[in-house]
């Protein structure tokens, strides 16, 4: 016999404690007597509940206690028989928020104790197979019958900067699973996943709050640009900036709870790599730093067909950027590096005659709300806060980058960018995200070229925004995987139940009965 929550033993505990109200029974109150002929019988009554005495025969004792042991019995879920042609395939997030401390010690690490205490609990000759979900699904274990081999390859684990493809990760676990005739049972332990039908979700850590560096860049003009954000309370923190590993600046800033805040910094002629960190520990230290090239800024021009004041000022945000006005019908004739046409949709494009996107019927927006699809470049810093949408036109083609109401709204392919939002219909214009987005619609269509570093590596993308706010922790997740009964084994979980009840019912009648005799 195996159980599959031996946890639940410490529930033996409350035989000992049923058993010691028995020996400390409570004295019975004074009362009086018509003759003295009573006199023996009520000493008899106080002898009997004196504490520390011998038990005497009593039949609701037994009853209680087995009463209990059936209770935590089924509690522990024994099981016999079977159990030993199984399959578990056990996936561990390993994205960027696993990183995050919970007393002292990351989400990663509860996720690996958690797993090994699963393989410990799992019957003699199960076949264990696990998954890291990181950006990237890595088969870490397959089919391995040897618990030993399994514990080892936890420690191989090591969470990354990004997400985790869980799914594609449940979708492997699926197929190894369907092998055979007996099926097998999915565990995800992760820290805020709502898992599918048929998988099993433990989800690890505490919530925290955490502040973050969302985006950096830096120019050959001598200035460098940070963007943090705070996931968390109001606060004041130390930022400072390095300019090829050398001091160049320190500021404190005042944080606003859930806000995001950007900064500047003069850097020394010559600079080719900058490094600003965030200098107060907090929950996540992997967001803490970033590091970015200088970029060497290369003159560019951008015919604009639409006549908007904030578009043209965020496309000026970028230096040795010429804006033309031109004629949509007359592009042709204008010779540019990249062409803005229209303002609903917004096409961003190398080539005005071709378009691999096309915007449908306008049509109101339910929600609202922008919501990011993944972690494009194209969003990297945009937090999406409190931007509002009255309409816009779904997209089709290219990749999606940004939804409302589940319709793509802006979408990117080889050479160009649509935004099927008009800026007469959302509050974005206003927003610090607008300029941001420009700026990296820009970056991908006309990069610049950064200052090379010989024999360094390149700097690290920074943490996505999801992974970043680790405020919360999803509830844990229990459903019926796929294994069939005999692979399973019997249990007795309901049985054991069923006595449980059948046990209460029978104590609950003899005590009626012995009080109706009292009377």
């Amino acid at each position: 016999m195996t159980f599959l929550t031996p946890g639940f033993a410490w529930g033996f505990l409350s035989l000992a404690l049923i058993t010691a109200l028995y020996l400390l029974r409570r004295r019975y109150l004074p009362r009086q007597v018509p003759s003295t002929f009573l006199w023996q019988r009520s000493l008899k009554d106080t002898e009997a509940n004196r504490p520390f005495q011998r038990l005497r025969k009593n039949l609701m004792l037994p009853l209680q206690l087995l009463a209990a042991a059936c209770l935590v019995l089924a509690l522990m879920q024994p099981v016999t028989g079977g159990g030993t042609a199984g399959k578990t395939v056990l996936i561990l997030d390993l994205s960027a928020s696993m990183e995050a401390k919970s007393g002292g010690i990351t989400r990663l690490e509860l996720a690996k104790q958690e797993a090994r205490k699963r393989l410990r609990q799992l019957p003699a000759g199960e076949e264990v197979t696990i998954l890291g979900a990181g950006e990237e699904v890595r088969q870490v274990l397959l089919s391995s019958r040897d618990p030993e081999e399994a514990e080892r390859a936890l420690d191989t684990l090591e969470a990354g900067r990004g997400g985790a493809e869980i799914d594609k990760a449940v979708s492997l676990a699926r197929a190894v699973c369907r092998e055979g005739e007996t099926g097998g049972d999915i565990l995800v332990i992760s820290d805020t996943l709502i898992p599918p039908a048929g998988v099993s979700a433990v989800n690890v850590g505490q919530g925290a709050e955490n502040r973050a560096v969302i985006s950096l860049t830096a120019e050959t003009e001598g200035r460098a640009w940070a963007r943090l954000e705070n996931y968390g309370e109001a606060c004041t923190v130390t930022v400072v900036c390095r300019a090829d590993g050398a001091l160049c600046g320190a500021q404190e800033v005042e944080m606003p709870a859930g806000e995001t805040t950007g900064l500047g910094w003069s850097l020394p002629e010559g600079t080719k790599r900058v490094t600003v960190t965030i200098r107060e520990a907090d929950a996540l230290a992997a967001d803490n730093e970033l590091e970015a090239l200088v970029v060497r800024s290369r003159n560019v021009t951008v015919a604009l067909t639409a006549d908007s004041l904030f578009l043209e000022s965020a496309l000026k945000a970028r230096g040795n950027l010429t804006v033309l006005r031109a004629d949509e019908g007359n592009l042709e004739n204008t010779p540019a590096d990249l062409y803005i046409m229209g303002d609903d949709p917004i096409r961003f494009t190398l080539h005005p005659g071709e378009s691999a996107i096309t915007a449908g019927e306008e049509k109101p927006s339910e929600s609202g709300t922008v919501t990011r699809t993944g972690d494009h470049p194209l969003i990297n810093g945009l937090s999406l806060k409190n931007v509002a949408l009255r309409s816009y036109r779904p997209l089709t083609g290219g990749e999606a980058v940004l939804r409302a109401d589940g319709d793509v709204v802006l979408a990117a392919a080889p050479g160009e960018v649509v935004l099927g939002i008009s800026l007469r219909n959302t509050n974005l214009a206003l927003k610090y995200d607008f300029p941001i987005l420009i700026q990296n619609i820009l970056n991908r269509l006309l990069p610049d070229r950064a200052e090379e570093e010989e024999d360094a590596a390149p700097p690290e993308m920074p943490v996505p925004a999801a992974e970043s706010d680790v405020r919360h922790v999803a509830p844990n997740v229990i459903a019926e995987g796929n294994r069939t009964e005999s692979a399973r084994g019997t249990q007795w979980r309901t049985v054991l139940l069923c006595v449980f009840l059948a046990l209460v019912m029978i104590e609950f009648v003899l005590s009626r009965m012995g009080s109706a005799r009292k009377r």
